[in-house]
């Protein structure tokens, strides 16, 4: 079985409703150097429409220095900003862009769907970041065949959905595409369904779970390692995943990640002090 990508949504580290540079760039190097393959700078676990294209660019300066190393989430409901994105990912030879479409308006016709990714991939190559939960509707693969009819350079899609049926059809009707799990709960499956990566908010602090699942798919071991992944992700969404992914780094990893930006507002004193007991006390029933 070829290698899977690991892909890492980066959190932002907040400082003062500020991106504190120092603070992403000592988590992002903890996260390359256990092994995680990409970092995908401003999606959702990064609070991504939160920040401002200028400070998005900041995020790519972090890592110039390694760029193959970074998927830059371009998408925007303005997209002149996502297409300045994508221009300054093509100036720095970064690995990719990702793109959620156009968010809040309903009704989105199919053909403005294929002119706006359209218009990104034919500046850099992209990767959709399909997530029906949030922008109220599905990027199938017929649409992608679309897009590519049109000229369109996709390389990847993110499904951030629970309906392995239609995961499993964008690789089963279109050749030459990467397809990468979203939901925490389906590291495992990418590998056994030999899908070509995932992307898991939870590598922000499961990233040791997750190279026990790469190396151990096929067996217990690795089904117990989701498990892990699982629990964690479970705890972080009881005391709300935006916030608690920030305290997470810090109780597993020993990493400060900072704070999310408001309006999400960091955990108050009583739930951090029970998050950490709860993690602890989760890990301590995994051993591995």
């Amino acid at each position: 079985m070829s290698k899977k990508d690991s892909i890492i949504p980066i959190v932002t580290p907040f400082v003062n409703n500020k991106i504190d540079t120092e603070l992403f760039i000592k988590h992002g190097e903890n996260l390359l150097k256990n092994k995680m393959d990409f970092l995908f700078m401003a999606g959702s676990t990064g609070l991504g429409p939160s920040v401002t294209p200028d400070e998005r660019k900041k995020l790519v300066d972090a890592f110039l220095y390694t760029p193959d190393n970074i998927i830059l989430q371009c998408g925007s409901i303005n997209l002149e900003d996502s297409l300045d994105l994508a221009r300054y990912a093509k100036s720095n030879k970064i690995h990719a862009v990702a793109a959620l479409p156009p968010y809040y308006f309903t009704g989105f016709k199919r053909e403005w769907l294929v002119n706006y990714f359209l218009k990104i991939s034919n500046i850099y190559p992209t990767i959709i970041y399909n997530y029906p939960g949030t922008t109220g509707y599905d990027i199938t693969y017929d649409i992608i065949k679309d897009i590519r009819k049109a000229g369109g350079n996709i390389i990847g899609i993110k499904e951030t959905t629970y309906d392995m049926h239609e995961i499993l059809s964008v690789k089963d009707n279109i050749d030459d595409i990467r397809v990468y799990t979203g939901p925490d709960e389906y590291v495992l499956s990418a590998y056994r369904e030999n899908l070509d990566g995932y992307v898991s908010g939870a590598g922000n602090y499961a990233y040791r779970y997750l190279n026990i699942i790469a190396e151990n798919y096929s067996n217990e071991t690795g089904r117990k390692a989701q498990l892990a992944v699982n629990s964690l992700a479970a705890l972080a969404r009881k005391y709300g995943p935006w916030s608690a992914t920030y305290n997470l780094v810090k109780i597993i990893t020993g990493n400060d990640v900072g704070q999310p930006r408001e309006p999400i507002m960091p955990l108050s004193d009583n739930d951090a002090r029970s998050l950490e007991v709860e993690a602890k006390k989760l890990m301590d029933g995994f051993k591995f």
